[in-house]
């Protein structure tokens, strides 16, 4: 009887375990965390002396450019 007793609680106690391992979620908690909240490449840039706005201007005009050449198709003389 007693050893029926103490299965009947191991039991209950690995099923109580796997029911709170498998509902706990492990979380990022930002309350402790070192790292700063927002990375910004632009911070970075700014601290190693980038100019920004010219970056931001490259970056628009090489997105717009026009004068990019594409193939001219098939080599003729390749078969």
């Amino acid at each position: 009887m007693a050893t029926s007793i103490k299965k009947k609680i191991l039991l209950l106690s690995m099923i109580i375990i796997v029911m709170l391992a498998g509902s706990s979620d492990a979380r990022f908690s930002r309350k402790f965390s070192t790292m700063p909240k927002k990375f910004e490449s632009s911070h970075i840039l700014r601290e190693l002396g980038y100019d920004l706005p010219k970056i931001e201007y490259y970056r628009r005009r090489w997105m717009l450019d026009t004068d990019r050449l594409s193939p001219g198709g098939p080599d003729p003389q390749h078969h």
